[in-house]
């Protein structure tokens, strides 16, 4: 009985073999592989892996002039939650080129100026940061933690840091003293 059993187990696994089951199988486990390999290099988590501010390191490097901090959530999020008062407001929710023109504006037309990107809780800055760079903006830079909070802080409002209220046509932030 036994040898019958192990002789009807080969019979299958030799029949799998010349189907070609076995390495059909193979093929889709190794694709399988490949595609989640890509997923998490080009996915939002591979953008977070560049450089990455807290909230608090980039409301201090806007302040002193060392980066231009862009919160690209809707207009309606600014109305809701206000706006990192050290933030331009220019929403990455627009059609056509305006966004970048927008961009370009608040850099001064120099794509090297280092860029920081603030959104509700990261994802959205998360999958912006490629796509700028290969619109030639050099030195993008993530606040992870957003306005919120996420997986790398408590996030800008959570942190007490400054709020300023949104007004439609002003998406610049005033003018602020800097500090040393």
């Amino acid at each position: 009985m036994f040898q019958q059993m192990v002789t009807t187990r080969m019979e299958a696994i030799n029949d799998m073999l010349q189907s070609g089951l076995v390495s059909k199988v193979l093929i889709i486990a190794v694709l399988a592989v490949a595609v989640i390999g890509v997923v998490r290099a080009l996915g939002p988590g591979a953008a977070s892996a560049g450089q990455v501010l807290s909230a608090a390191e980039a409301h201090q490097k806007a302040l002193r002039g060392e980066i231009t901090l862009v919160d690209v959530r809707t207009p309606e999020e600014w109305k809701q939650t206000g706006l990192p008062a050290s933030a331009h407001a220019i929403t990455m929710h627009q059609q056509g080129p305006k966004f970048v023109e927008q961009l370009d504006a608040a850099l001064g037309g120099d794509r090297s100026k280092p860029l920081a990107v603030i959104c509700r809780t990261g994802n959205r800055t998360g999958s912006l940061v490629g796509p700028l760079e290969k619109a030639g903006y050099t030195n993008v830079i993530n606040v992870a933690e957003g306005m919120a909070g996420g997986r790398y802080g408590a996030g800008w409002a959570r942190s007490g840091l400054p709020l300023r209220k949104y007004e439609a046509g002003k998406s610049a932030p005033p003018k602020v003293a800097t500090q040393n």
